[in-house]
């Protein structure tokens, strides 16, 4: 594994490369950076694969936007990246939030993606009306319900109502990167999917509670010739419960 850095944009960005071959290009989800897909990356890199993993801008060890940024920022971003590094083509890989911008970029870029792998991908943003979702909603336009909690009670209130809630990375969130983060959940992609033509392989975990497996269906339905592949007893981040099995599903795919 090698680390590297570049600039793109006055923005410093990091990124890790596994291995030679033909190249594939991983884009990770919120709040992690290329570190969460080294085993996964290791194991692609084995097969004759050049997988590069960017820490994307306001993640990892990459630099934070100095304004907040759309999925169009980050498609666009994802242009330049794969132009520094003179990747004509190559297959794009994208895992939550990740998988998002790569379902977009697919569609503003067809020509520069041989194939396409989404694993858990948030492709599909629409409202979920269980008081999970509710109160989620709530805590993601406002934080008003810590103002007059003392102190010390603070943090540790904060964590256990975002995990009810299911909004960790929210919680974490401060400026430009807050905002971002309600720019990417307040857009779903599904009619840019509806428009991939290059092969696409969709990846899931049945035990997924943050993209639900009725999402992977109704991408599998949007994106025509799509393959789905189930990692039963897998939840949302498979690629680093169960690297194995997803490793070996996207060998199979890309071969």
């Amino acid at each position: 594994m090698e680390e590297r850095k570049i600039v793109i944009d006055q923005l410093s960005i990091n990124y890790k490369i596994f291995g030679d071959g033909k190249p594939v290009l991983v884009l990770h989800g919120w709040g992690v950076g290329s570190e969460a897909w080294v085993e996964a990356a290791v194991m692609l890199a084995q097969k004759d694969y050049r997988v590069i993993v960017p820490d994307m801008p306001g993640f990892g060890k990459s630099a934070v936007p100095d304004k907040p940024w759309t999925v169009d920022d980050y498609v666009g971003w994802t242009k330049e990246f794969a132009d520094k590094l003179g990747l004509d083509s190559f297959v794009l890989m994208g895992h939550s939030f990740g998988g998002q911008v790569a379902a977009k970029f697919c569609t503003i870029c067809p020509k520069r993606v041989d194939k396409l792998v989404l694993c858990a991908a948030a492709v599909v943003r629409k409202p979920r009306l269980g008081s999970r979702q509710i109160l989620a909603k709530y805590l993601a336009k406002t934080k008003i319900i810590f103002q007059n909690i003392p102190f010390g009670i603070y943090p540790v209130l904060r964590k256990i109502v975002y995990r009810i809630a299911g909004t960790r990375d929210y919680s974490q969130l401060q400026g430009v990167m807050a905002q971002t983060f309600l720019n990417v959940v307040g857009e779903s992609v599904i009619e840019s999917a509806k428009r991939i033509k290059a092969p696409t392989l969709i990846v899931w975990g049945d035990k997924d509670r943050e993209t639900p497996t009725e999402d992977a269906r109704e991408i599998n339905n949007a994106i025509a010739g799509s393959r789905l592949e189930i990692i039963f007893g897998a939840g949302h981040k498979l690629h680093r419960t169960h690297p194995k099995e997803l490793a070996k599903i996207i060998c199979q795919f890309l071969k």
